[in-house]
């Protein structure tokens, strides 16, 4: 409708943020703690590395982590990491099939490194692995380290619990999960969350997939949110968790011990 792309929309909200809406002093107080938390959980060197050398978009790492894609625009900009603009159309290049499959299924490369053999983002390598169907390994932009980390936390978690850590993030999504059930609509929650409504929707997803049953029964008119069965013992188990900073160290630190 407006003759132009989605990149270049999101490039210029990047660049020209609308407008916060006032926040009343009980949200300013969250906020400051969701951004502290940010700092703490995706420190300069992590952003980097998702951004700017795996060349995930925001929106991406937002979905990844939890927090919301304007918070992680401001801490670019807080560690000095340039904001990628809309470059224009690239060439287009052509992947073959048995070379993708050779080098990302036998020989196990990364997409990014494949994508910046080919000139491409790694959105558009991963694109070319769907349109070949060659399923995709699950990413979160951990390093091999640490989602070996994640496999080995998974024994300390409650037996519930360690299908969904699936990722250095699966604890994000959890404790997103856990705050958002108490709240009568994904919207409600997400806004005392200061999360993007679709985040916190497509992280829930991802948890009842990784959990393989319903958490949630979605709010309908007249009828609030509320936990199934099943996610009400979640939940129980998520609080049980003692401690949630070690549960980041462990997942991040590379010294890391149980």
């Amino acid at each position: 409708m407006l003759g132009t792309s989605v990149a270049a929309i999101r490039c210029v909200l990047d660049e020209h943020p609308s407008p916060a809406a006032e926040l009343t002093e009980r949200s300013a107080r969250s906020t400051v703690q969701i951004r502290q938390r940010a700092r703490r959980e995706i420190p300069k060197d992590v952003l980097t590395r998702l951004y700017l050398d795996e060349r995930h978009s925001l929106q991406a790492i937002a979905d990844m982590t939890g927090f919301s894609r304007g918070l992680l625009t401001d801490l670019a900009r807080e560690y000095d990491i340039p904001i990628v603009g809309f470059q224009g159309r690239q060439p287009r290049v052509t992947i073959e099939r048995s070379w993708l499959f050779e080098q990302y299924v036998v020989r196990r490369r990364t997409l990014p490194d494949l994508a910046r053999e080919k000139g491409m983002s790694r959105s558009n390598m991963a694109r070319w692995a769907r349109v070949h169907n060659i399923p995709l390994r699950r990413s979160g932009g951990a390093s091999h380290g640490a989602a070996l980390r994640t496999i080995e936390l998974a024994a300390y978690f409650p037996a519930i619990l360690r299908s969904g850590l699936t990722s250095p993030f699966a604890w994000q999504r959890m404790r997103n999960f856990a705050a958002a059930s108490s709240f009568p609509s994904m919207h409600e929650a997400a806004r005392a969350l200061n999360i993007n409504r679709s985040t916190l929707v497509n992280q829930i997803n991802q948890l009842e997939a990784d959990l393989g049953q319903p958490l949630l029964e979605r709010a309908t008119r007249g009828r609030a949110m509320k936990l199934t069965s099943f996610g009400k013992r979640v939940v129980t188990a998520i609080n049980k968790i003692p401690s949630e900073e070690g549960v980041h160290r462990a997942l991040t630190a590379p010294d890391w011990r149980p």
